[in-house]
């Protein structure tokens, strides 16, 4: 394991809830330090489909009211972190297969604390951002609405799958303060170069010391 660490040395990584902005803060730190982004929803989608372990078993038959509408928000939340946490290696497996000259920072809401924790030789390495409720919903609404839109009862759809966002939301803060882990609360109380800012000075000792420019 600490080779393993050793050889991930140059990725950052951004977790947390879903709706946080991971993504749009990946993509200022990724410009202001020339950083390669990894996606893993983007990696997840189309990349891991064809191997072994990619697809949860079962998870191409089922209609988007099984998968959305008639579980409740505790199964879904436990269906994600089981299916999320199964496919983790594949992510490593992906990260190790890039070149290690240029940081790597990693986002995604698959990035849960007690995976990455295995893989990291610093806390520095590693932010959880979790949406306030109000925020998530703003965030979702600006996107369309998400899956729920896709089943018979996307109003139940909805509900399951924002109460899912506070559990898995909890069991984040729980795995980092568990962990020694960092993670941060996002209301939309700060614009988004200060929540940028933040990220910058958590990865400090572990960013290029020159700007891209």
């Amino acid at each position: 394991m600490d080779d393993l660490r050793a050889r991930l040395s140059h990725v950052l990584w951004i977790g947390g809830g879903p709706c946080v902005g991971k993504t749009t803060l990946s993509r200022l730190l990724a410009g202001t330090y020339d950083l390669k982004i990894y996606n893993a929803d983007w990696h997840h989608v189309r990349g891991h489909r064809g191997r072994p372990g990619g697809v949860p078993p079962g998870w191409n038959e089922l209609s988007m009211d099984e998968r959305w509408v008639k579980p409740s928000p505790l199964a879904l939340a436990e269906r994600e972190i089981r299916n999320w946490t199964a496919r983790f290696p594949l992510v490593v497996e992906d990260l190790l297969a890039l070149p290690s000259t240029r940081p790597i920072v990693a986002e995604g809401p698959s990035l849960f604390p007690w995976c990455v924790a295995a893989v990291i030789g610093s806390p520095r390495q590693a932010v959880f951002l979790v949406p306030s409720p109000d925020f998530r919903a703003a965030v979702l609404a600006r996107r369309g609405g998400g899956s729920a839109t896709l089943t018979t009862d996307p109003d139940r759809a909805s509900r399951n799958i924002a109460e899912r966002d506070a559990i898995l939301a909890s069991r984040i803060v729980a795995a980092c303060d568990e962990l020694g882990l960092r993670h941060l609360s996002v209301s939309g109380s700060l614009a988004v170069s200060e929540s940028a800012a933040l990220l910058e000075a958590h990865f400090a000792p572990h960013l290029p010391s020159d700007y891209n420019v």
